[in-house]
């Protein structure tokens, strides 16, 4: 390029000097007004207007316009949603549109302890509402509507033991009493048929989850579940436990969270311990310790609590192993000692029941009712079999099978169904082997349940 006449580049320099300029005004501009920045300088504003001395409104002045963040090692988070939600502890923005807006509660969980995603959910790096919220390509966990909130406690606390979580707890129910484990596991427990439950939660929203109840071969082309005639309270209540699902690994602090100190939590660490193998409730269980009917009116919580943290330290020469439960454990144990008497909460322990009740309980347990029906009725559609398009009901087995005919029946399962038609698909729903799943006496307890359906008279004919 020749360069004896210089003069004739000056407009493009002076062009491309210009664009330099224009393009660093802009990234000033763009830098200076972010959306966060506005919303924080809104909120310095209001703090001024509020301002009643001097040093008050000096001091709302110099409050740094900067971005913050919680940062949660444990839960391997970093949060920056108070970055535009700097109201959040103070009850005076009570009733304040979002973004300044107190949170409620939030005492009971500590921004510095749980930030706002483990509960809410969305993208905590983010500083733009819609990247924040989750609503953007790529990002799985958006956050959860309001009324799906209560999901998030069954992340530390169990399901049906938080007073806070009514609807949780609901779900749960829901879950549990139609049978969805017959086909489903969840939490390594349930049926084969179905896909496991653990992440769901993380994998599919509400809308996604409550057409699937209503209609599922519509959501998942060929699904051999059937349509789920819940009420819309149920429906709900379902779909927010099925969120809850999210499979999220919580250690330390917030695992210590899980149980919610009461009589009834007591009452379910008090069998799964097996304390009734040493201990005696209404005169049934062990002999090796003393019974435990009226302990809760000879010993001060105080000195039950200590025992439960180290049963050596105040009686020395015990037999009773130091089962290391945290503290949540401990007071929920003590609650279940101190409340025996008046709420009778011992006669619900699987060892104090007829074979017939715990039968009924391991019915329940392992979902047996999502295929047979709410108390072995039958009911469930399975198209093409030759059992009238259905899966049989359990009422008349006794009629057909001995006990140990059935044991062994339930132990081995069976992966084909006859066919109502050989041209059309096979029946999708079959009985999966629970041998490897529920133990040798729960099995003996469910035969004994299922042997009781039978309908009184039938032997004579009537």
């Amino acid at each position: 390029m020749s360069l004896e006449n210089p003069r004739r580049l000056y407009p493009a320099f002076i062009l491309l000097g210009a664009a330099v300029c224009i393009l660093v005004a802009a990234a000033y501009y763009r830098d200076e007004f972010r959306q966060w920045k506005d919303i924080q300088r809104q909120f310095i504003r209001e703090e001024m207007r509020r301002a009643s001395t001097p040093q008050q409104r000096l001091l709302a002045r110099n409050i740094p316009v900067q971005i913050r963040q919680v940062v949660l090692p444990e839960l391997r988070r970093v949060d920056r949603c108070t970055t535009c939600h700097m109201a959040v502890e103070d009850p005076s923005y009570g009733g304040f549109p979002q973004p300044l807006a107190y949170h409620p509660l939030h005492d009971q969980h500590p921004f510095e302890r749980f930030g706002c995603t483990v509960c809410h959910r969305g993208q905590g790096h983010a500083t733009t509402t819609a990247d924040a919220h989750g609503h953007v390509p790529y990002w799985d966990q958006p956050m959860l509507p309001l009324r799906y909130i209560q999901a998030s406690c069954g992340q530390c606390h169990e399901a049906a033991d938080n007073p806070a979580a009514p609807e949780l707890a609901r779900g749960e129910q829901v879950f549990e009493s139609n049978g969805c484990r017959g086909c489903h596991k969840l939490g390594g427990v349930g049926g084969v048929i179905g896909p496991e439950l653990d992440r769901v939660g993380g994998r599919r929203s509400a809308d996604w989850l409550m057409a699937h109840f209503r209609s599922p071969a519509s959501v998942t082309p060929d699904s051999a579940m059937p349509p789920q005639k819940f009420s819309q309270a149920d429906l709900e209540a379902i779909t927010l436990f099925m969120l809850s699902q999210t499979g999220a690994s919580m250690t330390g602090f917030y695992t210590s969270m899980k149980v919610v100190p009461s009589a009834a939590q007591g009452r379910h660490l008090f069998q799964q311990k097996g304390c009734i193998g040493c201990h005696s409730l209404g005169g049934k269980g062990g002999s090796i310790g003393p019974a435990l009917d009226d302990v809760g009116m000879r010993r001060a919580p105080e000195w039950i609590m200590r025992h439960f943290r180290d049963p050596q330290s105040v009686t020395p020469g015990s037999v009773m192993p130091k089962f290391g439960f945290n503290e949540s454990e401990v007071l929920a144990l003590t609650e279940f000692l101190l409340h025996l008497r008046d709420q009778n909460l011992a006669l619900s322990l699987p060892s104090l029941m007829s074979p017939v009740e715990r039968g009924k309980e391991i019915f329940r347990k392992f979902g047996c009712a999502g295929c047979h029906g709410q108390d072995g009725k039958g009911g469930v559609p399975n198209p093409n079999a030759k059992t009238g398009e259905q899966v049989p009901a359990l009422l008349h087995v006794a009629d057909g099978y001995t006990r140990e005919e059935l044991v062994k029946f339930i132990t081995m399962g069976r992966h084909q169904v006859d066919a109502l038609d050989a041209k059309r698909p096979a029946p999708p729903l079959y009985m999966p082997a629970w041998g490897a799943v529920i133990e040798p006496a729960e099995m003996a307890d469910l035969a004994s349940y299922i042997f009781s359906l039978k309908p009184k008279g039938d032997d004579l004919g009537f």
